[in-house]
């Protein structure tokens, strides 16, 4: 008798039932979802600064570093058409003065590639596939000296090629110098995404000992597991990294994590670090791909780029590249991501995620930004930006609050 009873009160009740347990749980994933993004901090534009450009620099600034002299914060460029370096001014935009590089036949320095700024009376010159003539100059542009730790196998093409260095050395990647050693990033020559075989041998890390003019390979220090027994096109190979206090901070193409060492490259932790906008990653298998499909996975897919650190308002600013459809001129267009969206992680000092923000496409130029004083630089010099004036390079200041 109790059991029919309660057999015709649940076929009675049981459609209110469920829509009642559809809405609390609607609403309990709301409240996740809710929770998750409901950031209390943004950036704020703070201004623009406008740097003037001459006939003798080139308004892409290919490579550029924030420094600091005296209570000025100034943007360091290394101005390849002139063969000079030019400060500018981040507060007014002047630029305050041009260095010019000195030749010296004893030392000679064929093309610029690359620089770390360590000081006022130091700064070191990079040559693009070579860890020989490091070339380090004063505050005149002089040469004090130059570093050749490099030893080339010169036996074979094949020889050669493994024994360089394809370092990074750019000013997304720089090379870094502490304490008597420079730390370059390793690209390598011989495709090492293209099998099971060069991801192993693969070592991303190296280091020239400037005391004992040696060269060390991290043998330790591996690609991620992650890129292991997959197929990845070139790009996905691309890594951002930084060292900030005895740690060094890795953020990979394709990997939503980031990996955290510390000062001898063993890993401390793995961080999620992942967007918002992030989708599983697709790549057709094999190599020598029509140019159509190569150029559609690239602007299709949702991938990061780089990494870097803000020490004004102690957080990490990853950004990434958000994927989009791919249109009828991007076979022809020589940097078709650049069209992309784009969006900013922002991470707290113990790699929370505070924030990511999304910026607009055909605008800004995501691989130019920078961080100085007041906040976040970034520059309107994409390709694809309307406005764009080669006089000058347009940065929107914004700051994380």
């Amino acid at each position: 008798m109790i059991v029919s009873l309660i057999n015709k009160f649940m076929k009675s009740h049981l459609p209110l039932f469920a829509f009642v347990f559809v809405i609390l749980i609607s609403c309990s994933e709301k409240g996740a979802n809710s929770e998750k993004r409901a950031y209390t901090n943004d950036f704020t534009e703070v201004g623009q600064v406008k740097l003037e450009i001459d006939s003798l620099s080139d308004f892409n600034f290919p490579e550029f570093q924030v420094i600091q002299e005296g209570e000025k914060d100034l943007l360091l460029v290394m101005n390849k058409v002139n063969f000079s370096f030019d400060f500018y001014d981040l507060a007014s935009g002047e630029r305050l003065k041009r260095t010019a590089i000195q030749k010296d036949e004893k030392y000679p320095i064929p093309a610029l590639y690359g620089f770390w700024y360590h000081n006022a009376d130091s700064i070191f010159l990079f040559r693009q596939m070579l860890l020989n003539s490091i070339t380090l100059i004063n505050g005149e542009g002089e040469i004090v000296t130059q570093y050749s730790p490099q030893k080339i196998d010169r036996s074979s093409p094949q020889a050669m090629m493994k024994s360089m260095v394809n370092h990074y050395s750019r000013s997304t990647n720089p090379t870094l110098y502490d304490d008597g050693k420079l730390y370059f990033s390793d690209m390598t020559l011989n495709g090492f995404l293209s099998s099971s075989e060069a991801m192993e041998e693969f070592r991303p890390a190296v280091l020239v000992d400037l005391e004992s003019n040696e060269v060390q390979v991290l043998d330790h220090f591996r690609m991620p597991d992650y890129y292991r027994g997959k197929t990845w096109p070139m790009d996905m190979g691309n890594y951002s990294r930084i060292k900030q206090s005895n740690q060094w901070v890795y953020a990979w193409a394709g990997m939503d994590s980031i990996l955290v060492y510390d000062e001898n490259m063993d890993l401390i932790k793995s961080v999620n670090a992942k967007s918002e906008f992030a989708k599983p990653l697709k790549f057709t298998s094999g190599s020598n791909l029509p140019k159509d499909i190569q150029v559609q996975e690239r602007v299709s897919q949702t991938t990061y780029s780089y990494i870097f650190h803000d020490p004004y308002r102690e957080v990490y600013y990853r950004f990434v590249n958000i994927g989009r459809d791919m249109d009828e001129s991007d076979s022809e267009d020589q940097f078709p991501h650049l069209k992309n969206d784009f969006s900013i992680i922002v991470l707290d000092k113990d790699f929370n995620i505070l924030t990511e923000k999304r910026f607009p496409g055909k605008i800004h130029y995501p691989y130019k930004s920078f961080v100085g004083e007041k906040g976040l630089y970034l520059s309107r010099t994409n390709p694809f930006y309307e406005g764009l004036n080669e006089d000058e390079v347009v940065y929107d200041v914004l700051e994380f609050r």
